[in-house]
C-alpha cells in the first residue's frame, strides 16, 4: 500500500491522506543485509579487499564494497530470494570466488553472514573457480563465467611473473574415460579464453583430472556439485 497527501477537491479540506495499492512493477523488493568479513586463511588477519557480489540470474553485478582494513569486515544489502557469486580480490592474494543461494530477509542487527579466507599468492597455493560454468557434458563456457574469469585475466595482468595451472575436474557420473576426455577439454576451454585476452598461452597449463581428485563425496548431489570443479594452481 502506497500514500499521498493531497488538497484536491472532494477531501475534508487542506492536505488530506490517500491510500492506493502499488501494482507489482512498483512494489519494493524484499533485501537482506550481508555481512562479511575478509581474512588471511592462515594467519587469521585481516584484509582490505575488492568485494564484488553478482546475481548469477543475469550476471549483473548487484553490489561492490571494501572491506575496512582494520577489521576485515564489509557490510551491503541486496535483494533476497536469489543466487550471488561473490568474488573478492587483495593485493598479493589469489581471489576468493564462492556463490550463494540468499533466502529469506534481515537486519543489521541479524544479517546473512559470510567468511572469506584468502590464500596468499605463492607456489602450490590453489583456488577453485566456483563462478565458471559449462553447459551440461560439454566444454562449452558459460557467458556466467566471463566475469570471473575476467578477473582471473587481471590477477595475471598484474603479476607478470605469474605462471598458473588451470585444471579441470568432474564428478564420478558417467564413464571415466569419458570424464578425463571431459575435464581435459574444460581446462583448454579455461586456458583458451585467458589467452584470447592476451594473456601468454606459454604462462598457463591446463590438465583435466577427471574424476580422480573429488573434493566432497559423489553420493549426494551438493558433493557431486562440488566435484564439478575448475581449479588455479600457482606454478
Amino acid at each position: 500500500v502506497a500514500y499521498f497527501a493531497s488538497d484536491r477537491e472532494g477531501g475534508q479540506g487542506d492536505l488530506d491522506l490517500y491510500s492506493f495499492e502499488l501494482y507489482p512493477e512498483a512494489r519494493p523488493e524484499p533485501v537482506t543485509y550481508i555481512r562479511g568479513r575478509v581474512y588471511d586463511e592462515a594467519t587469521g588477519e585481516p584484509l582490505e579487499a575488492d568485494v564484488m557480489l553478482l546475481d548469477l540470474t543475469d550476471g549483473r553485478l548487484a553490489t561492490a564494497a571494501y572491506s575496512d582494513p582494520g577489521t576485515g569486515e564489509f557490510l551491503v544489502v541486496l535483494p533476497t530470494e536469489r543466487t550471488y557469486a561473490l568474488n573478492a580480490s587483495a593485493e598479493g592474494y589469489l581471489f576468493f570466488s564462492a556463490n550463494y543461494d540468499v533466502q529469506g530477509t534481515g537486519d543489521n542487527a541479524d544479517p546473512f553472514t559470510l567468511e572469506v579466507p584468502m590464500r596468499p599468492l605463492k607456489t602450490g597455493e590453489t583456488i577453485a573457480l566456483r563462478n565458471v560454468f559449462f553447459e551440461t557434458a560439454s566444454h562449452e563456457l558459460l557467458p556466467a563465467s566471463h566475469v570471473e574469469l575476467d578477473r582471473l585475466v587481471q590477477l595475471l595482468e598484474r603479476n607478470a611473473s605469474l605462471r598458473i595451472e588451470v585444471g579441470g575436474h568432474t564428478d564420478n557420473v558417467g564413464g571415466e574415460a569419458e570424464n578425463q576426455q571431459l575435464s581435459e577439454r574444460r581446462a583448454q576451454a579455461v586456458r583458451g579464453y585467458l589467452v584470447s585476452k592476451g594473456i601468454a598461452a606459454d604462462r598457463i597449463e591446463a590438465k583435466g583430472y577427471g574424476e580422480g581428485r573429488p573434493a566432497a563425496t559423489n553420493d549426494t548431489e551438493e558433493g557431486r556439485a562440488l566435484n564439478r570443479r575448475t581449479e588455479v594452481r600457482v606454478l
